[in-house]
């Protein structure tokens, strides 16, 4: 049996979202590039949306690592409710060529919510059905809503440049 396991959870923001810019939002863009300096250490993969207030976030890798990770970011203060959507043995990573995807919102994003009947996003609403949805919508996504290209940038530049969204992989 595999170790690999894939962990979803969304949580709240503690932090007041900066206006509606060009780019990720500044409080988000830290904590990207935290996860991604951190991920890629304990050879974890996932994606991270943001989107309304809310985190939605993937976390694939060994158990151990994954189950550290989520306890550390339950503990952090830029997020409130942690909250387990989804818990599952893995064979293979779908996330295993990215310490921490962000895909934006985007119409994609926009279209499976109004399907939904929902106009925000509310993650703690969602079924199973839909966390599942939901993951494979972000996996085909490319980082900032394109298609899936995967383009190695300067991380860096994510605060730096807010305008830009630097895709980073491992």
């Amino acid at each position: 049996m595999s170790d690999l396991i894939q962990l979803v959870y969304a949580s709240r923001a503690t932090f007041k979202p900066a206006p509606n810019s060009q780019g990720v939002e500044p409080s988000v863009a830290r904590i990207l590039m935290q996860s991604r300096r951190n991920n890629s250490r304990v050879d974890i993969g996932g994606v991270l949306y943001f989107g309304d207030g809310y985190f939605f976030q993937v976390l694939e890798g060994g158990r151990t690592v994954v189950t550290e990770t989520y306890e550390r970011i339950t503990s952090d203060p830029r997020h409130s409710d942690a909250t387990i959507l989804s818990l599952k043995n893995i064979r293979e990573r779908g996330f295993n060529e990215w310490s921490m995807k962000y895909v934006p919102v985007d119409d994609a994003v926009r279209a499976f919510l109004a399907k939904r009947g929902e106009r925000n996003f509310a993650p703690f609403k969602f079924s199973g059905g839909d966390v599942e949805a939901l993951v494979r919508l972000l996996h085909a996504q490319g980082e900032g809503g394109a298609t899936k290209a995967k383009r190695k940038w300067d991380l860096g530049g994510l605060l730096r440049a807010p305008a830009l969204l630097n895709p980073f992989r491992r």
